[in-house]
């Protein structure tokens, strides 16, 4: 029997979390379709996806060029991502990771105040294809054919599109933004139509013009007339990852994680002190849980500036193992009760880092019992701010190699090919003993202030599914309960 769908959407800030959460208990395993994204118009297109016979997948990848054309201040082709998908059936997770890297020639200049040498390569266009090369059902063409109609015909500016156009408005920033979104002086405000065929056209000439043919050579040419070093050659040599999810055990769940160059682990570690603390089985005020989280977060990401990406520095491997361990947690304990003592004694919340990004969010469940959890981004608003003849909005990638709050300015070495630590966090709660169970999809916009959400809403799960109250409006942007009949 199918299960029934109880939707209960929150939306209250720009930069949401999303969720979805669904409840099985007999086999074999039943799905009923879920969809959940930032913005309306991309939901509905990803819903019309999976009615047209499309995969789980192909919704997900609809819905990520949605979220690039509708919210381009947010994400788009010009910059980059991670993808986790999870069969429920064959308990199979793989790991789609489409974040940029950083160019072949090593800038050694302050990359802050410089916008082109804040550009990595862009992987969006080329992980999304990748993506679809393993889960896809309906054909390629037929995907991008659905994000360019609606770049063609169209849309309204949201309010989030809104306020960051007019962020832009005031630090006067001049070029071909200004004259797309302030035309004539005049910055489009919430509600205003907007139509984007230059986009449209960007993706109908397909992925290999954009990686090695005329769309490469036109990004090289607007990163460098910007100060940048970027070229042609490190966008054609860009390659997708794929890889194996991170996981650990959560009391009933498994939680699954991007691995390194994401932070992932940091969600884990959290999880795993929070854990020690048996939180649900004393009498705990939602007020006092909600400290602990940020206590045992902020003792986890202290932790995280020995992380990187492992194919540049072995050793982030064994740093990595210690931090997502159940006997670190244990050790972490102490360390977890003092910074709770100085957030009580200061009466303060978590904060984000100075680098925090905006990040694009699809969360689906479909029919194919795939669980698909997607997310993008250009690192920060309109990212480097630079945009191409085409319309291509370039990402500020580099910028995640430096932390200017951090006493050095520098999280890790800015090298050739490397990929930076991101806080882009797509994941998966599954049972962990049989199929039968709660299973949890989620995504954060980025930064450690939406880690502090992630982290909530996945220490709310135990116990709590059916209560309505574990995803409330201070904890997820958008939400569907999934319970049995």
């Amino acid at each position: 029997t199918p299960v029934h769908i109880h939707a209960v959407p929150f939306i209250f800030a720009i930069g949401v979390t999303i969720a979805l959460i669904i409840e099985i208990n007999l086999l074999p395993l039943v799905f009923t379709k879920g969809v959940v994204s930032d913005h309306e118009l991309c939901t509905a297109l990803c819903e019309k996806v999976l009615q047209d016979g499309g995969s789980s997948v192909d919704a997900a990848i609809v819905g990520a060029l949605c979220l690039g054309i509708v919210h381009p201040h947010v994400s788009g082709v010009g910059g980059g991502g991670v993808m986790l998908v999870h069969n429920a059936r064959q308990n199979r997770t793989k790991v789609i990771n489409f974040q940029g890297s950083a160019p072949k020639v090593n800038p050694t200049l302050n990359v802050w105040g410089n916008e082109g040498l804040s550009v990595g390569v862009p992987g969006m266009l080329l992980g999304l294809h990748r993506a679809h090369q393993m889960y896809g059902s309906l054909s390629w063409n037929n995907i991008i054919s659905r994000a360019a109609d609606l770049a063609r015909e169209g849309f309204n500016v949201s309010q989030s599109l809104a306020s960051a156009i007019s962020q832009l408005e005031a630090d006067k920033i001049e070029g071909r933004i200004r004259d797309t979104f302030i035309p004539d002086g005049q910055a489009l405000r919430f509600g205003s139509y907007i139509r984007r065929p230059d986009l449209a056209e960007v993706l109908e000439t397909g992925v290999r013009y954009f990686y090695q043919g005329a769309i490469s050579e036109e990004i090289e040419k607007e990163v460098q007339a910007n100060g940048g070093v970027l070229n042609r050659e490190d966008i054609r040599n860009y390659s997708v990852e794929v890889q194996q999810p991170l996981e650990s055990q959560y009391n009933e769940h498994i939680i699954k994680v991007p691995p390194l160059p994401s932070a992932g682990a940091v969600l884990i570690a959290a999880l795993n002190l929070l854990e020690t603390l048996h939180l649900w089985e004393n009498d705990v005020t939602e007020n006092q849980t909600s400290r602990w989280i940020d206590a045992a977060l902020l003792t986890a990401s202290a932790l995280v500036s020995e992380l990187g990406d492992p194919q540049f520095n072995s050793s982030v491997i064994d740093h990595l193992s210690a931090l997502i361990s159940k006997g670190q947690a244990a050790g972490l304990q102490q360390r977890m009760k003092d910074v709770l003592q100085l957030l009580y004694a200061s009466n303060s919340t978590i904060h984000p880092f100075l680098t925090e990004q905006l990040t694009g969010q699809v969360v689906i469940m479909g029919p194919d019992d795939l669980i698909v959890s997607v997310a993008s981004s250009l690192n920060r608003p309109f990212g480097s701010r630079i945009m191409t003849e085409s319309g291509i909005i370039l990402n500020s990638l580099i910028l995640d190699f430096f932390w200017p709050n951090q006493r050095s300015g520098l999280l890790e070495s800015n090298q050739p090919g490397k990929r930076p630590l991101t806080f882009l966090m797509p994941a998966v709660m599954v049972p962990t003993w049989n199929k039968c169970g709660t299973y949890m999809a989620l995504s954060s916009s980025g930064g450690t202030n939406r880690l502090n959400e992630v982290t909530k809403v996945c220490s709310d799960l135990k116990g709590q599914v059916s209560k309505v109250e574990v995803l409330s409006p201070s904890k997820v942007g958008h939400a569907f309960l999934f319970q049995p009949p």
